[in-house]
C-alpha cells in the first residue's frame, strides 16, 4: 500500500473513531430514507469502515452534511466518506461512473464530457 492511503485510513479511523453509534445522523439522512437500509445510513458506512472494509457504498452518500449537523459529537463524517473514496481511487476500485468522470475533465474539461455551447 502507498503511503497516501495508509494515511487516508489512518484519519478516517480518527474521524469515525470516536462515534458512539447514536443513530441521530440516521433521522436526517437522505440516502436512508431513499434505500431504506441501514448500511446506506451514516452510521452504517462508519460500521463498515470501522471494520476496515472500504467498499463503494461510501460513493452512495451525496455529502450533503446533514449528518454532521445532527452529530453530538460533531463528527466530520463526510471527510470521512471522502478519505474512503480516495482509499478505493488508490486500489483501483473507484466506481465506473466516477472514472468515467476524471476521463471527461481530463478529455473535455467538466465532469459530464460535454464541450461548451456557443451562445448566439
Amino acid at each position: 500500500m502507498t503511503v497516501e492511503i495508509d494515511n487516508a485510513k489512518e484519519e478516517i479511523k480518527e474521524i469515525i473513531g470516536e462515534c458512539i453509534s447514536c443513530g441521530k445522523c440516521k433521522k436526517i439522512c437522505p440516502v436512508l430514507r431513499a434505500m431504506k437500509e441501514e448500511q446506506y445510513s451514516p452510521r452504517g458506512k462508519v460500521l463498515i469502515l470501522n471494520n476496515d472494509h472500504f467498499e463503494k457504498i461510501v460513493y452512495d452518500c451525496t455529502l450533503c452534511g446533514a449528518c454532521e449537523k445532527t452529530c453530538p459529537l460533531d463528527l466530520k463524517l463526510c471527510s470521512a466518506f471522502i478519505k474512503a473514496r480516495q482509499v478505493l481511487v488508490g486500489k483501483k476500485k473507484e466506481i465506473p461512473a466516477n472514472k468515467e468522470m476524471i476521463r471527461n475533465l481530463d478529455k473535455i474539461g467538466n465532469i459530464y464530457g460535454e464541450k461548451e455551447r456557443k451562445e448566439d
